[in-house]
């Protein structure tokens, strides 16, 4: 096995192991089996129809670099990618895999361009909806969460400046991959395929998809805090979900397990919720989303 997959294997689990000791298992354990069972299945309904969503606009991107896939087959390979986001060391790991599954019957830069604007503008609308909700709420958030709010915030969209509006992308490439020809080619062409996004017209649906994908998501663990019989302000959501999400997407854990956990405890923690059920909140939102990759599991299954 990989190093690096070992290391953020091993990064999963001992921060949960950790959380999980502080926290302690008995109160994390009681408050899980307390759960309201007619709202956790409501939480996975609306995680399946963010995938549907998020599906669509993937299609998007593929057929502005040609590339004729039915919203069937879109949908999926989507739910292949969100299959292997479960096994893989990072929450892209997915869409590597539906990238080149794709791009084994069409074209492999158009598809693995396209899945990297569908997670971009994903990105983007998280960081948009947490500042937002950052100024809307500045007043009735404790100055450790302001600040955390500002410095991850602030971190995203200095990167993505820099990435997009420099060059710096392609030299780095080019450092670490022109050793091998062939490889470094094709990367140079995605990223060009990449930047090379124009269509506003795309670029505003695509925004607005993913802007509805993450109020759903958003509502989602509003929905989950309740099933917990937790009574948290939902304006809190706006900003703590954006920044777990932010997080969550750095890749140093399998699916984000012990970063989500970790940083719902210390957020919502922040605002008076039990330490407990604010790690339990976050528990609970990766088995919705694990439940959902079963579905790709099955999926893969049938299409392999």
């Amino acid at each position: 096995m990989d190093k690096r997959v070992v290391a953020r294997v091993l990064i999963s689990a001992g921060l949960l192991a950790l959380l999980i000791y502080r926290t302690g298992i008995v109160a994390i354990g009681e408050i899980l089996a307390g759960v309201i069972l007619l709202l956790f299945l409501l939480a996975v309904i609306v995680e399946n129809m963010g995938v549907a969503l998020s599906a669509k606009k993937w299609q998007m991107f593929l057929e502005s670099r040609g590339i004729q896939l039915s919203y069937r087959e879109s949908l999926s390979y989507y739910y292949i990618g969100s299959f292997f986001n479960t096994m893989m060391p990072s929450s892209v790991g997915g869409d590597i895999i539906k990238s080149y599954k794709l791009g084994k019957k069409t074209d492999s830069v158009g598809a693995f361009s396209s899945s990297i604007m569908d997670r971009m503008m994903g990105l983007l609308a998280v960081v948009s909806i947490a500042s937002v909700a950052v100024v809307i709420s500045y007043g009735i958030l404790p100055r450790a969460a302001l600040l955390a709010a500002v410095a991850v915030i602030s971190g995203f969209a200095g990167t993505v400046v820099i990435l997009m509006k420099t060059s710096l992308v392609e030299r780095f490439t080019t450092l670490v991959f022109s050793r091998w020809a062939t490889i470094h080619a094709f990367l140079m062409k995605v990223i060009s395929s990449v930047k090379g996004y124009r269509d506003k017209k795309l670029i505003l649906t695509a925004m607005v998809i993913s802007f509805l994908y993450h109020i759903m998501l958003i509502l989602n663990n509003y929905l989950l805090s309740l099933a917990l019989g937790m009574n948290i302000d939902i304006r809190y959501f706006f900003i703590f979900i954006p920044i777990a999400e932010i997080l969550v997407s750095l890749p140093v854990s399998i699916q984000g397990f012990g970063v989500r956990e970790g940083s719902y405890a210390l957020l919502f923690s922040s605002i008076g919720a039990e330490y407990a059920a604010a790690f339990s909140l976050g528990f609970l939102d990766q088995i919705v989303k694990v439940i959902t990759s079963m579905i790709g599991g099955v999926v893969y299954v049938i299409k392999k």
